[in-house]
């Protein structure tokens, strides 16, 4: 005798999209490493096969370089403030910066939360493993820059975040 209860409503009713909750499921469409001063593409890592994010990846990590630097312009007068997010219906775009890196990443929008901090994690992780070619950047693309792209297919990026027990 099986006791699965099996309730196709329970989103409907209770606001959780079980769909959303799946580990498995990589939680971004992309994420794109640049070099905030010169805008350079230095890496990109696409997670679907969608043909949104097929291609162009130049021209997409332009844009939302160019959002960013947009963002900046009409508020000035705030140094310090920088975009942090961009949400649209079924997707959003966080942004993630140190020093020169910018690390922007399109998401499945599936936990704000959980998103930040697996996105900061791998910012972070990027950083300390190149942070000399980010701060020298000349416009060449260090090899082992490249090699990160290994890196982030074999990963599980659920595992970068960390339930706290204490909460």
């Amino acid at each position: 005798m099986s006791n699965r209860w099996i309730n196709k409503n329970i989103e409907k009713s209770y606001g959780f999209n079980l769909e959303k909750i799946n580990l498995d499921v990589n939680r971004f469409h992309a994420i794109y490493f640049l070099d905030n001063i010169s805008g350079s593409l230095l890496l990109s890592k696409k997670y679907t096969h969608n043909s949104r994010f097929s291609s162009h990846e130049d021209l997409i990590s332009g844009f939302l370089n160019a959002l960013n630097l947009f963002i900046s312009e009409i508020k000035p007068e705030s140094v310090n403030d920088e975009i942090q997010e961009v949400n649209f219906k079924e997707s959003r775009i966080l942004y993630e910066r140190r020093g020169r890196l910018s690390v922007i990443a399109i998401s499945k929008k599936t936990n704000l939360q959980v998103e930040r901090v697996i996105l900061h994690r791998i910012m972070e992780d990027f950083y300390y493993r190149f942070e000399s070619a980010i701060r020298n950047f000349n416009g060449n693309i260090d090899p082992s820059i490249l090699q990160y792209k290994k890196r982030l297919e074999n990963m599980n990026l659920n595992t970068l975040f960390k339930f706290d027990v204490h909460l």
